[in-house]
């Protein structure tokens, strides 16, 4: 037989104490999150992109030499179409250079690729730099 009862329940008059610590929990994020972001729309005035290349690693390939390597954009602000240019230097004089286009590099984030060279690099000076990009 079922009893009926006219009393409220006791989940509506006394919360457990979880849930008060969830509910605490919960808003701390929240809080911390508006406040995260606030702070990077407030003082983070980044114009324009700072974009440093660095070679990776370097491997023989059937048609030349493959460098790998990686563009990292120190700035909040996205560069596209950034134009990599990679130098083969001995002694002060350029051997080689080849370009690529990187479609884009993400604020503080970085960007990789490969450039494949006719002469060997061992032994010499690879540089790898950024020197064009777009606005997107």
């Amino acid at each position: 037989m079922t009893k009926i009862s006219n009393e409220q329940n006791i989940e509506a008059s006394k919360p457990h104490w979880i849930e008060w610590a969830t509910g605490v929990v919960s808003a701390l994020i929240v809080v911390a999150l508006i406040a995260w972001i606030g702070k990077d729309a407030i003082l983070d005035q980044d114009t324009s992109p700072n974009l440093t290349g660095a070679v990776v690693d370097t491997e023989k390939r059937s048609d030349g030499f493959q460098v790998h390597f990686e563009v990292r954009n120190g700035s909040s602000a996205t560069a596209s179409k950034v134009n990599v240019l990679g130098e083969i230097s001995d002694g002060g004089s350029v051997l080689e250079h080849v370009e690529t286009v990187l479609d884009y590099v993400p604020g503080h984030s970085s960007a990789k690729g490969g450039l494949v060279f006719q002469q060997d690099p061992s032994g010499k000076t690879v540089t790898i730099r950024a020197n064009a990009f777009t606005d997107p």
